[in-house]
C-alpha cells in the first residue's frame, strides 16, 4: 500500500518511510495533482484537510490525532496495517527511495572515522546519495515502530 502524505503531515510522512511504507510527502503542490497521482498510482492520501477528505472519501483518509507516534496508531488502525520489522530502514526518510546495502569496504573512505569506526552495516540512497547507518537512535525508533 502507498500513501500520500499532505503538506500537513511531513513528520507522519518520515515515521512510515522508516516503517517501510512507500510514502510521498505533498507539500508544495496544488490539491489537483495530489489527487490525479494518488489515482494513477493507487495511493491512499493521509490528509488533515477535512474538505479534502470529505470531497475524496475513496482515496483519502482524515488523520484527527496530534503527534507522529497517535497519527501512526490511527493511520494503522484505520486501514489495518500490518507493521513488518523487516521493512523497517528500508526506505529513505527524507526522499522515500529504497536503500541500498553498501560494503564497508567500497564506501570507508566516505564515513566519518567514528562511524567507520563503530559500525559495519550500511545502506545508501541512490536518489538523494545519503548513506544511513544503525546509530542509537535507530534501537529506539524500532522500539517505538515496534509498539505499534
Amino acid at each position: 500500500m502507498g500513501f500520500i502524505a499532505d503538506g500537513m503531515l511531513g513528520g507522519l510522512a518520515r515515521w512510515l518511510r522508516l516503517a517501510g511504507y512507500d510514502t510521498i510527502y505533498f507539500s508544495k503542490h496544488g490539491k489537483e495533482e495530489m489527487l490525479r497521482l494518488a489515482r494513477k498510482e493507487s495511493r491512499v492520501i493521509l490528509t488533515r484537510d477535512r474538505n479534502l477528505y470529505l470531497d475524496n472519501r475513496d482515496i483519502a483518509v482524515f488523520v484527527e490525532s496530534e503527534g507522529r507516534y497517535m497519527q501512526l496508531k490511527e493511520v494503522k488502525q484505520k486501514l489495518s496495517l500490518r507493521v513488518n520489522p523487516e521493512k523497517f530502514f528500508t526506505r529513505c526518510s527524507l526522499c522515500n527511495c529504497l536503500l541500498e546495502g553498501k560494503n564497508k569496504s567500497d564506501i570507508s573512505s566516505l564515513l566519518p572515522e567514528k562511524v567507520r569506526d563503530r559500525h559495519d552495516k550500511f545502506s545508501w540512497c541512490p536518489l538523494c546519495k545519503r548513506f544511513y547507518w544503525e546509530g542509537g537512535h535507530c534501537k529506539e525508533i524500532r522500539e517505538t515502530l515496534k509498539t505499534l
